[in-house]
């Protein structure tokens, strides 16, 4: 992400600099490290190098020629200093200070002497008199060169303090490098040079002049406050949209954060050209602002890709592949986002191996914590796996019955029949024994009528005709060699008992309600027509009166 900062920086400098028609700059020698004194002279001459550009640049201020002056300092501090021990997104600014501070140093101390620090092997040399070190790298790619010391880059702005005010000693083009650092703007501030400016805002705030603290400041708030315009706007405008095109909406706002704050941080560190301690915090606010927008970015690409899947026609928005495509989207969008946190976060110093450690070592206590949090998340991809209902189902689980509303990652919302909704955990309703009652077969109508003892044998033998012809007469009926079933019951103490049982060939159970009570009305004129006419009492009931019977019934054995 820091590449693409300076990539998006060097962008804006290609576009403003193009029409300068500026020659290309002559190639330029290697730099020599091979010894401490090879490395001491060689920061000299392409200090004196480079003041003579700023000197060029001041009498010509333009893009392409802070530009050149740019890869001159970079070419500098990568060459001759020890940044390892910085985050790499402030390297680049903490080096051009440091080359600052000890060209103002060196300026003002005795040339050492001429034999000093010559040994190609030699470890560690010292500028005479002083703990300006210069150590040879052992390995990597840069083994056997000697640069700077990391820690005399964290000492050089105290070295400076003590030493500015002492005369030159060698010979400099520019008195104060840092100072005209400080001082330094782009091209598009040139009016706003350091004579122009007021003494007390000259005062330094974190190593660097109150008003550059400030016009960056006014910046910085300027793309907050255009950032969060915007997300109202997209809130606003897509409250009512559908879910596809909200989050797409919303896409927008990380773009233009990330946008912003490439341009901003142009702004800052190339035209007004921050330096020390706030510019340091200026590139880590950007650069952890960048990766939060990535962060953002991935997050909602990860619900954009789902919502655009579901808008499809194959995926209906209440459909359990919808659901299931949710749930993994609630779980890839943080894991998406955590990734570029981390990466940010090791951007600007904080080590992300470390990090990773701790979080992986916290997961395992939160886990152990949140057990039943997880359990329930499994649970519930449990469901979605196994799909043993959808929403709007109608099941039975344990003692309980109810509409399935709503499938959660944590919970299930069932409606029961009075009307009231129960909250479900998935890891519980993963482990019960359900029943789906809406996605059966057919429904099964079966009922008992009562007789008396003394009914007439040769009525009983009509009436069992009677009824077998009737229930098969009607049109949902299922008639097989087994069913409709009458038959006639043993007789007990009470009296007799006939069984009426019939498979109805609908998943309605409003339509079953319809039919059992088309064929009762027909049970009944039977029973009127053969028994009613002999004087015998007859007394029917009923076992199919709501879902949870029917559910009953339908698992019983014929």
């Amino acid at each position: 992400m820091l590449r693409t900062l300076r990539a998006m920086a060097m962008v804006l400098f290609v576009a403003l600099c193009g029409s300068t028609g500026a020659a290309a700059s002559p190639l330029l020698p290697e730099l020599d490290v091979s010894t401490p004194r090879a490395t001491y002279e060689t920061f000299l001459t392409e200090a004196r190098r480079i003041e003579a550009m700023l000197l060029d640049y001041r009498a010509n201020p333009t893009l392409s020629g802070q530009r050149d002056l740019a890869r001159a300092m970079q070419r500098l501090v990568d060459g001759l200093f020890d940044l390892s021990g910085y985050a790499p997104s402030i390297r680049e600014k903490i080096g051009f200070g440091a080359a600052g501070y000890l060209a103002d140093i060196l300026r003002r101390l005795p040339a050492p002497p001429t034999d000093s620090g010559t040994d190609p092997q030699q470890a560690r040399w010292s500028v005479p008199g002083t703990e300006i070190r210069i150590v040879r790298i052992a390995e990597g790619p840069r083994a056997g060169d000697h640069v700077f010391s990391a820690d005399t880059v964290d000492r050089l702005p105290g070295y400076h303090a003590q030493i500015i005010g002492s005369p030159l000693l060698q010979e400099a083009g520019v008195g104060d490098m840092h100072a005209r650092q400080e001082g330094f703007v782009g091209p598009l501030f040139v009016f706003m040079r350091s004579h122009a400016i007021p003494e007390p805002l000259k005062v330094r705030i974190l190593q660097t002049p109150a008003w550059k603290v400030i016009l960056s400041v006014l910046i910085i708030a300027l793309v907050a406050w255009i950032v969060s315009a915007w997300a109202r706007i997209v809130q606003r405008f897509t409250a009512q949209a559908s879910a596809l095109r909200r989050r797409l909406a919303w896409l927008t706002v990380p773009g233009l954060l990330a946008a912003l704050v490439a341009v901003a941080n142009f702004v800052i560190s190339w035209q007004v050209v921050v330096f020390g301690l706030f510019a340091a915090a200026e590139i880590i606010l950007a650069t952890l602002s960048l990766y939060v927008a990535a962060a953002w970015a991935a997050w909602l690409l990860c619900w954009v890709l789902v919502e655009w899947i579901i808008d499809s026609p194959a995926i209906p928005d209440d459909s359990y592949d919808a659901h299931l495509l949710r749930l993994l989207a609630r779980v890839a969008s943080p894991i998406a986002a955590g990734v570029f946190v981390v990466l940010g976060l090791n951007q600007v110093g904080v080590p992300a191996l470390g990090l990773l450690a701790g979080v992986s070592i916290g997961g395992i206590a939160l886990a152990l914590a949140a057990q039943s949090t997880v359990e329930n998340l499994l649970g519930g991809i449990a469901i979605f796996a196994d799909r043993p209902f959808r929403v709007g189902d109608f099941v039975r689980y344990g003692s309980a019955s109810g509409t399935v509303e709503a499938i959660g990652p944590r919970s299930t919302r069932l409606r029961g029949l009075d009307g009231t909704l129960t909250t479900v955990p998935n890891g519980d309703l993963a482990k019960m024994h359900l029943t789906n009652v809406t996605t059966r077969s057919h429904n099964l109508f079966q009922n008992r009528l009562a007789l008396p003892a003394d009914t007439p044998l040769a009525a009983l033998a009509d009436l069992l005709s009677a009824l077998r012809t009737c229930v098969a007469a009607h049109p949902l009926v299922e008639v097989s060699a087994t069913y409709p079933r009458i038959r006639l019951l043993d007789p007990t103490e009470t009296g007799l008992s006939i069984e009426v049982t019939a498979y109805v060939r609908t998943t309605s159970f409003a339509e079953f309600l319809r039919t059992e009570e088309a064929l009762m009305i027909e049970i009944l004129r039977t029973l009127e027509e053969h028994i009613h006419g002999s004087g015998v009492a007859t007394r029917p009931s009923s076992k199919a009166a709501h879902p949870n019977a029917v559910g009953v019934a339908a698992l019983s054995t014929p």
